[in-house]
């Protein structure tokens, strides 16, 4: 449980990250811009990002453009918030109710 509470607030810590660098954008050049997730794993690791569509491209096609693009293409702000949220409330410490 802890694990799955550490990786929540680590979460929760990547969408403040992402939150802070779309309000600096939006600050600095007046327009929105969102990162995506998959604008944030290019930045971080662009050879990766490339190594895994060609390896999932020269398998299964349909895979990428049907299930990974899409979701590669979404905000990485609620992504990580959610996600980080409901491993919290999963993984949340059992609350011991006291009985008189």
């Amino acid at each position: 449980m802890i694990v799955g509470r550490f990786f929540g607030w680590l979460l929760l810590f990547g969408a403040g990250i992402v939150l802070v660098r779309d309000a600096l954008i939006w600050l600095d050049l007046r327009i929105v811009a969102p990162l995506s997730l998959q604008g944030l794993w290019s930045d971080l690791n662009a050879d990766g990002l490339r190594a895994t569509r060609e390896a999932i491209m020269g398998l299964a096609p349909w895979i990428w453009s049907v299930g990974i693009a899409p979701v590669l293409s979404l905000w990485a702000l609620p992504v990580f918030a959610v996600l980080g949220l409901v491993l919290l409330w999963v993984c949340r410490r059992p609350h011991h109710r006291r009985y008189r």
